[in-house]
């Protein structure tokens, strides 16, 4: 493997290879929350940052392995997984931090991964890729040589090899292209790799990253990994977990018989077992995005219990799309006036509007005191200006992150109604973090009971009831509604606690970053109930708990006209 080019000058050289984005001249298209934004042209060498536009030109030849490592005091020694008091508790940590060419050059942990472990697998005998957007020249020689690679994806989001050698071309000579068909407005937005090796061992990735290099090395992204999972010669026992994923495939207009093939033999019940559950959406089958999980999560309804705990519902996302009108007597925001009040219980649709005449379908009166009387606190974790520009890699690493909040007036009052009620949140910034605030492209959905402590160790959201990972945005395009399907597809796990299964929260800082991992915290404040459980480790890009917005802090907008430069001297360049 050749080597890197010394570091020397590589940030001013950084600078200088980002001054040359070109933009294209003005052309309506629309994104996936259907707002109408200005496309930019930009030259074949050059990624368009506006990738969650999911314009399906966006691709990238970046190659940022000649940025400057950013170095930290931390031991390079690999850290391991918190102590518990219970050394018999099964644990399982199926979420790992995608190690970054540019934040972790010099730190080694069990709690990262890379694209090379995923598609650099010797005993890979095939692989099927699906995402919004493939950079051939950096992904492909990341597998070994006798590799079957099939890869899924919309039409102009594969960027071809323009550096091709013998490895590759043998790849390419065996590479299947399979092209969906997308009505208007929608995306391929699903991340996911299934691999099948050679022993007939199968495991699923699905990353918060496309496959192009500029977007696994800049934000911050995470993977959720399954156990390997075994072939069966005999008929596999029912697994619901199984039955989503193939009725997610099978929904494809494209010739995907011989993978599902594969996953019919496949036993998926330690993914059951687990407290785990496929939760997808998709344009063409009914009954998924937010009707299929608001059906998943139908026994977590509160609302009509005399309780006096806290129910904190936390969203932390990339993108959040235009105030939601559909239902509603004034625009709202999806997650607030719509999911929380499903999730809740609060709100019941069917009967909503014959029970109060005159009511809109999803309308609830002085929402916010309905909240407050049922002990409702939502979170919205999304980055602020203020992080991207004192972020390591300032403004470079926020091309992924969309709240066009300034657009127009209702945007602005709704923005407004939310900064009022405390809903956003920031991620805390440590000075032993070498990715500072640098934002997390990942998107996460949860719930937790309990009082909001201060002290971090006992915060209810270190124990959640349930949490949902996924590729899916805070957008009705993501999500649809309980009668309108969703307009992108979308992959995920949902994890539920039980009697039998707990889930822990740790941060990205807990795990990789803090320089006091390992020194036998027990989470759970140590009750009995939750250490005989087995126990499912959720690493997520936010501290805990999340800390609220300043009331200097404002909510990043890409299209917006900052005047005040990045870490790394840059000035940011509006967009859409």
């Amino acid at each position: 493997m050749p080597e890197k080019p010394p570091p020397v000058g590589a940030r001013k050289r950084t600078q200088e290879h980002w001054e040359k984005f070109e933009y294209r001249k003005k052309s309506k298209v629309n994104n996936e929350q259907s707002d109408s934004v200005d496309q930019v042209k930009r030259s074949p060498n050059i990624i368009d940052l506006t990738s969650d536009n999911d314009s399906p030109e966006e691709t990238s030849t970046t190659d940022v392995s000649y940025i400057e490592p950013i170095h930290s005091s931390a031991d390079e020694a690999d850290q391991k997984l918190p102590s518990s008091s219970n050394e018999n508790q099964e644990t399982t940590a199926p979420f790992r931090l995608i190690k970054s060419d540019i934040y972790d050059s010099n730190r080694a942990s069990q709690h990262f991964i890379t694209l090379e472990e995923i598609f650099g697998d010797r005993s890979i005998a095939k692989s099927w890729l699906f995402s919004f957007q493939y950079e051939l020249d950096y992904i492909l020689p990341m597998f070994p040589l006798h590799a079957e690679i099939t890869i899924v994806a919309q039409n102009g989001t594969i960027l071809p090899v323009s550096q091709p050698n013998s490895k590759v071309l043998t790849l390419l000579a065996r590479l299947k292209t399979l092209l969906v068909n997308l009505p208007p407005y929608s995306c391929h937005h699903s991340k996911m790799v299934i691999n099948l090796y050679n022993n007939g061992d199968c495991q699923l990735f699905i990353p918060s990253n496309n496959f192009t290099s500029a977007e696994t090395n800049l934000p911050t992204q995470i993977v959720w990994s399954s156990p390997r999972l075994k072939s069966s010669s005999c008929e596999s026992s029912s697994s619901a977990f199984k039955d989503s994923l193939l009725t997610y495939l099978k929904g494809y207009e494209i010739n995907l018989k011989p993978l599902v093939a594969v996953l019919e033999t496949v036993d998926f019940l330690p993914l059951d077992d687990s407290g785990s559950q496929f939760v997808y959406s998709h344009p063409k089958v009914a009954g998924c995005g937010l009707s299929q999980l608001s059906t998943l999560l139908r026994d977590k309804k509160h609302t009509h219990l005399i309780d006096q705990s806290t129910h904190h519902y936390l969203c932390q996302t990339s993108t959040i799309g235009s105030p939601i009108k559909a239902g509603l007597r004034s625009p709202g925001n999806l997650f607030t006036h719509y999911m929380i009040p499903l999730f809740s219980g609060l709100l019941d649709p069917k009967t909503n509007a014959k029970a109060n005449p005159g009511r809109k379908a999803n309308e609830i009166p002085n929402l916010k005191e309905r909240f407050d009387t049922n002990h409702i606190k939502p979170y919205i974790v999304y980055p602020t200006a203020q992080e991207l520009q004192k972020s390591a890699m300032g403004y470079l690493a926020g091309g992924w992150f969309h709240y066009h909040w300034l657009r127009n007036q209702v945007s602005q009052d709704v923005h407004q109604l939310l900064r009022s009620w405390g809903v956003f949140h920031k991620r805390q910034t440590h000075t032993t973090d070498a990715r500072k605030a640098t934002p997390s492209h990942t998107k996460f959905y949860m719930k937790s009971t309990g009082t909001c402590l201060t002290d971090s160790k006992r915060s209810p959201l270190r124990t959640p009831e349930w949490v949902l990972y996924t590729t899916a945005n805070l957008s009705l395009n993501a999500w649809g509604t309980l009668t309108s399907k969703p307009r992108n597809y979308e992959v995920g796990v949902l994890f539920k606690s039980s009697e039998d299964n707990a889930i822990e929260l740790q941060s990205v800082t807990d795990l990789v970053y803090s320089p006091f991992i390992g020194t036998g915290e027990t989470i759970g404040d140590g009750k009995p109930e939750f250490l005989k459980r087995k126990k499912t480790l959720v690493m997520v890009p936010f501290d805990i708990p999340p800390k609220p917005y300043g009331e200097l802090d404002d909510s990043f907008c890409i299209s917006r006209n900052y005047v005040e430069p990045d870490s790394l001297g840059r000035y940011h360049q509006p967009q859409g």
